[in-house]
């Protein structure tokens, strides 16, 4: 799945799930196919002082897709799109 994941999902609200080593870590609802979105936002602390995260309001890829990090698994655990660079620690 290349730019489809992109397109399919790219209005899927992700919620604010935790906070790990400089990475903001957003997750979808899983799906009916199994499906989850993941977003990681930061990855320094340039980044993530700079950040203002509002656990009860969603984002989605659509809007924080550049220079971050987004990937999709699917019902078996499985990576089936990706978008960006994952930080080095992830």
């Amino acid at each position: 799945m290349t730019d489809e994941g992109f397109e399919k999902y790219n209005d899927v609200p992700l919620y604010f799930s935790h906070y790990y080593n400089f990475l903001f870590i957003y997750k979808s609802q899983k799906m009916e196919n199994g499906d989850q979105i993941f977003l990681q936002l930061g990855g320094n602390m340039e980044k993530v002082s700079a950040m203002v995260v509002d656990v009860n309001d969603p984002l989605t890829i659509d809007e924080k897709s550049d220079d971050e990090y987004a990937y999709i698994k699917n019902k078996d655990n499985q990576v089936v799109w990706k978008q960006g660079i994952p930080a080095e620690d992830e």
